[in-house]
């Protein structure tokens, strides 16, 4: 800055502010009229604006074993997978349906839904649709199956043709894998009413032989259950696909594990429970089961079950006890703890809490998720909308997609669309000849055989060899506590809770009708 000098040598204080603030006024009348571009950073801006988004391939495996690839970006939800899912099977009512995923962390507990598939020593887990796919299974490859998610209680609920196609393909698979345990009488019929559907009326021109052995329905299938699957099919002449299918489910929703998320656990037998308490019927006397030890500290393995109406208990695929929504207050889990408090009756003195310890925080979350999504499924008219509590403590997961109520409406308003579909044809098996064996396993002796002539005598070996099937370990570290009489203060250290009895849609009308 120049100084401006008075007389005597000496700067001219007046003199020099004033020239400050002329100087001043200049620099800022040329910023104002100037201007700047940033070549660089505009350069760069436009390069990420037109770069693509990065897309993820996602292999969906469906129902009738085919599968299709979809892109998806890879930052986005995985609603967006869903939806076109769904826009490719041109289905209506689509929220009975899920995408399954393997989760790859271990489970040495064998948390395994009725509706998962196991893989290996892995379980599978459902697809939250406000989640990444990134964030909830590993990948590339991505690969999710497409699954009966809520099984409706009643096939007349569902409107189309079409959705009830895709339920009888899933609760085929569930008996042909063995997840839903079928008398043997009851499992010919259903084969008889899927062959139905499949080869249209009986026909003794063309339905010779063993016809039956070509497809499978249950496991470890017999040459006598093919036969009386046969004789049954004779009788259901008439009846179109649409028809067979419908009777088969019909029929299936009457099985005591239709639709049923189990999930094993381990029973701690007490013996100090009174009859007149309502779970007297949960625990199992040891000497009655012979293989269990006479200790009090015995365990018996048991499997949770959470169904449309409530949670089940099961023992050796034998329901021993029930408890409806309507008798549910609250289901919380802390670690590996799951609770259910259930509603206090009028004899009772004290509120009944019972606990389950799970063998890890990942399948005691499962089972309370799946808890929380089929509560608001079929006993809700909307769901519950998220918490806005900033500090609210536990898991924030509440079921977003829509409820049966919901579904059930929207398909009334919706005009009817008449539409038709090619039914997929199930996967043939060798057909079973003489004594048992099929053509294939013939073949395949006759080749042995053959080959096993022509080899040096130094290098025949005495028999074919056998593949050891690897074992499965199906020891499950859970107990099972009896709680009772637990105070608030306790209570309120659950992290994670959900109310049921106050959401319920029976709930709602029982407080109208007592006001």
């Amino acid at each position: 800055m120049k100084e401006v000098v008075g007389q005597g040598g000496l700067v001219d204080p007046r003199q020099q502010v004033t020239l400050d603030q002329e100087l001043h006024s200049m620099s800022m009348r040329l910023v104002s009229a100037g201007g700047t571009y940033n070549v660089r950073a505009s350069e760069m801006s436009s390069h990420l604006q037109d770069r693509q988004p990065k897309m993820v391939t996602c292999i969906v495996h469906f129902l009738d074993d085919s599968q299709q690839d979809f892109e998806v970006d890879k930052k986005a939800k995985s609603q967006v997978l869903l939806d076109k899912v769904f826009g490719h099977l041109e289905l209506v009512e689509k929220d009975y349906f899920g995408l399954q995923f393997v989760d790859l962390s271990p489970a040495p507990d064998g948390m395994i839904s009725h509706a998962h598939h196991p893989v290996g020593p892995y379980a599978m887990r459902w697809l939250d649709p406000l989640k990444t796919i990134k964030k909830q299974c590993r990948g590339p490859p991505y690969e999710f199956y497409f699954r009966v998610k809520f099984y409706v209680s009643d096939p007349s609920k569902l409107e189309e043709e079409y959705t009830r196609y895709h339920f009888f393909l899933q609760v085929k698979r569930d008996i042909l894998e063995g997840r839903l345990v079928t008398p043997p009488s009851t499992a010919a019929l259903l084969a008889s009413f899927a062959i139905q559907s499949e080869l249209g009326d009986y026909n003794p021109d063309e339905h010779k032989g063993n016809y039956i052995s070509d497809y499978r329905f249950i496991p470890h299938q017999t040459e006598d259950f093919e036969k009386q699957v046969s004789e049954l099919h004779k009788q259901h002449r008439g009846q179109t696909p649409a028809d067979a299918e419908y009777h088969y489910l019909d029929k299936a929703k009457r099985l005591e594990m239709y639709g049923v998320d189990l999930h094993n656990a381990r029973v701690l037998i007490d013996r100090e429970i009174p009859i007149n308490s309502p779970f007297y019927g949960m625990f199992i006397d040891a000497n009655e089961l012979g293989q269990c030890n006479t200790g009090d500290q015995s365990n018996i393995d048991i499997q949770l079950g959470v169904t449309s109406v409530g949670l089940v208990v099961f023992q050796n695929n034998v329901k021993i006890n029930t408890f409806p929504w309507a008798k549910i207050v609250k289901i919380s889990f802390k670690r590996k703890q799951f609770f259910i408090q259930l509603r206090r009756e009028m004899n009772d003195s004290v509120e009944n809490l019972i606990g389950f310890n799970m063998v890890s925080y990942r399948s005691c979350k499962n089972l309370w998720k799946s808890c929380v999504e089929h509560h608001t499924f079929f006993r809700l008219y909307v769901p519950n909308p998220p918490s806005k509590k900033i500090f609210s403590m536990g898991s924030k997961f509440r079921y977003s997609g829509k409820t049966e109520f919901q579904t059930l409406e929207e398909n009334k308003r919706r005009a009817k669309i008449e539409r038709t579909f090619s039914r997929s044809p199930s996967k043939k098996f060798a057909r079973r000849t003489v004594s048992g064996h099929t053509r294939d396993q013939i073949i395949q002796e006759r080749n042995f055989i053959d080959g096993h002539r022509n080899l040096p005598k130094s290098q025949t070996f005495g028999g074919t060899p056998s593949t050891a099937r690897p074992k499965s370990s199906n020891s499950v570290n859970h107990s099972f506590n009896r709680y009772e009489s637990i105070n608030n203060q306790k209570r309120a250290t659950l992290p994670h809770d959900y109310k049921v009895g106050s959401n319920s849609r029976s709930s709602i009308h029982s407080s109208k009708s007592d006001e």
